[in-house]
């Protein structure tokens, strides 16, 4: 596979055939303990006091980024592209089977956000990647193929279009105003609490003013910060945290049992603006926070090809209901 430029918008395109793993005809799920010979050698993993692990990570057995080599970008006539350099790894999140993330407790959702945020701070030291994807597929409708409680964690050589948009506007939010875009929503949503779900002292989570998909909540630390991997190092933040997720995820699933959750953090600094040779005002103008997507029915047409929105519940509305959950 490449990485191919659309001159048109400047977003990046894997292009080629997916290389790596055929399906095992082995019926045990890959991603229990006592199957890790379904899967590639753990990477590393947080181990209970029997010595069994808790939380494993490993690399994906058919990765649609490959870790060895270099980028090699080539022009071709106008267009740029680039090989896939990138890691591609799979965290489960707990040895038990068929449950959800608001199934564990909270201490056991903190060690899975302790791992997100020590996978995150490892890959960035590669300049070679710019951005750090963390998401979870969980639901039939949300294309999760294995009903074993993982996420994915992508580290990519470019940055996904949405969050360069965040970038650019936060920027440029700063740069009027001296202040972070998000703190100001924060506040306006703190103020109004027409759209808020939960708050606690340290985290805030409400539907935003414009949801894409209803029933969708961001959750953002309320003291402004820009790196979730250095956020998440304070015990009562991982804890605050981990309450507002199993908070939010358990109403979510009383109306349906499939989501997607994609984190927002900051660029790697190490590669982020590099003709500059600074990262600017990055620390400044922005503001880590999740997205909750929940999936009711598959993405329409417009959606997933034009990225043009249809959501027929008012998030005010939505929120009254997963307050009221």
């Amino acid at each position: 596979m490449e990485l191919r430029q659309d001159i048109t918008t400047r977003s990046w395109i894997l292009t080629g055939k997916r290389e790596g793993g055929s399906a095992s005809k082995d019926n045990r799920c890959p991603f229990c303990r006592g199957s890790e010979d379904l899967t590639p050698k753990t990477i590393t993993a947080f181990y209970n006091q029997s010595g069994e692990w808790n939380v494993r990570v490993f690399s994906d057995k058919s990765p649609v980024f490959q870790i060895e080599g270099n980028l090699e970008r080539q022009a071709e006539g106008m267009f740029d592209k680039m090989r896939n350099i990138g890691a591609h790894e799979l965290i489960v999140e707990s040895p038990k089977h068929g449950i959800s993330l608001p199934s564990l407790s909270e201490n056991e959702i903190v060690d899975v956000l302790r791992m997100y945020g020590a996978r995150v701070s490892d890959l960035k030291r590669d300049s070679r990647f710019k951005y750090i994807h963390i998401f979870k597929n969980h639901g039939s409708l949300a294309s999760s193929a294995i009903d074993h409680l993982h996420s994915h964690i992508v580290a990519i050589p470019v940055i996904p279009a949405r969050v360069e948009k965040e970038l650019r506007w936060a920027k440029k939010h700063y740069d009027m105003k001296g202040r972070c875009l998000y703190c100001d929503i924060i506040y306006q949503e703190s103020k109004q609490k027409i759209r808020t779900v939960f708050e606690n002292k340290d985290f805030i989570a409400f539907c935003p003013f414009a949801s894409r998909f209803s029933y969708e909540v961001w959750i953002l630390p309320r003291i402004h910060n820009h790196s979730f991997e250095n956020n998440l190092t304070d015990g009562n933040i991982a804890n605050s945290f981990a309450e507002a997720i199993k908070v939010i995820l358990s109403k979510v699933e009383k109306i349906t049992t499939s989501y997607h959750i994609v984190f927002h953090i900051s660029p790697n600094e190490f590669s982020f603006r590099t003709l500059k040779d600074e990262v600017g005002t990055l620390i400044d103008d922005f503001h880590w926070h999740i997205e909750i997507l929940p999936r009711l029915e598959r993405a329409g047409r417009l959606q997933s090809e034009e990225e043009f929105y249809i959501n027929t519940l008012p998030p005010e509305e939505a929120a009254r209901m997963l307050r009221e959950k």
